[in-house]
């Protein structure tokens, strides 16, 4: 991954993690964005490369170059972006079971939220005219050295596909986009798991039957504790983090502590925190706080020397709150619950 300097990431196999503090509130900077891949990124040559739009949904097969995209009607969507295992070394934290050595350890840094650009995919899909029949989209990304052994894809239903925010990013943050974050063109699909939001696109399938994958039909569903088959992970839960170290080390005293809330869609209502076995008090919002936003939060927290847990939860406008326990995932995604942060105090 040439052309930028890691010193505040943790490398995680071939993907990289910042800090929660890095995170940033309006934006997270460029070079503080997580990065997830099993390989190296894919290099095309920008004048060569074309995105396919094919599939048996659709009148007529298209090649489009980045000129072409270029010359569509340009939309800007902030949106905060997650993998679906941002989380994952919690489960082990609160279950006896351990996660398998080949998943990626995320803790809370695994997200970003930026400004994405470029023309919604419902403005793609619309040059290559969508048969009524159509029920699926599929976009499919240019990284096939991979341990998949196939190229990664995910499968989306339509309605999702045509939302007007979801787009092919040309852009993110201002600027083109990064080898490491899906050059020259990725998807957006916000307030979903990253995974949906596939980098460096190579074609997009537009079907009237379910498009079978690894990533979609084995490894990104959700599952009951035991593994028990629920369907495909598609949206986000609400949820909250704070912008801390684990196992936090501070001073007695006073202390301003930021976290991220967000949920899928709907902007948050409310964030609560607390001190270990303490009473539930409201947070502060601040920042953004639209439907694919996250929603930044504060307080004040008067320190007193010891170990202590903090906790935090968030509730969203429909009214779905976090809830106080995460069951077992056996893939460990889509961690939602609240996290008991760890905190010495001296």
């Amino acid at each position: 991954m040439e052309g930028m300097t890691y010193d505040r990431f943790v490398e995680r196999g071939t993907s990289l993690e910042p800090a929660a503090a890095y995170l940033g509130t309006n934006q997270t900077p460029l070079a503080d964005f997580f990065v997830c891949t099993v390989g190296e990124p894919a290099q095309p040559d920008p004048r060569t490369w074309r995105l396919s739009i094919e599939g048996d949904a659709v009148r007529e097969p298209l090649h489009l170059s980045m000129s072409d995209l270029a010359d569509l009607p340009q939309r800007e969507v902030d949106a905060w972006l997650e993998c679906a295992g941002n989380g994952r070394s919690l489960f082990e934290l609160t279950d006896e079971r351990t996660l398998r050595s080949n998943e990626t350890p995320w803790m809370l840094g695994a997200m970003g939220m930026a400004s994405w650009r470029g023309p919604s995919l419902a403005a793609v899909l619309e040059l290559a005219g969508v048969f009524e029949h159509a029920a699926w989209v599929s976009p499919a990304g240019l990284d096939h050295p991979n341990p998949e052994r196939e190229p990664v894809r995910m499968c989306l239903p339509l309605h999702k596909a045509l939302h007007p925010d979801t787009l092919v990013v040309l852009e993110m943050n201002g600027a083109q986009l990064e080898p490491m974050h899906g050059f020259p063109a990725r998807l957006l699909v916000p307030g979903w798991v990253g995974a949906y939001s596939v980098k460096w696109l190579e074609r997009i399938d537009v079907s009237s039957e379910w498009i079978p994958s690894w990533r979609a039909d084995s490894y990104y569903r959700l599952r009951t504790p035991d593994g028990q088959d629920l369907g495909p992970a598609m949206a986000h839960p609400v949820k909250s983090s704070l912008a801390l170290p684990w196992d936090t080390q501070l001073e007695a005293g006073n202390h301003q502590v930021v976290g991220y809330a967000r949920a899928s869609g709907v902007p948050i209502d409310r964030v609560e925190w607390k001190v270990d076995g303490g009473t539930w008090l409201e947070a502060e919002l601040f920042g953004p706080n639209g439907a694919w936003t996250w929603s930044p939060f504060r307080f004040t927290w008067e320190a007193s020397p010891g170990r202590h847990v903090l906790r935090t939860r968030a509730t969203d406008t429909d009214g779905n709150t976090q809830p106080d326990e995460m069951p077992y995932h056996p893939d460990g995604i889509l961690w939602c619950g609240v996290i008991p942060h760890p905190v010495t105090v001296s």
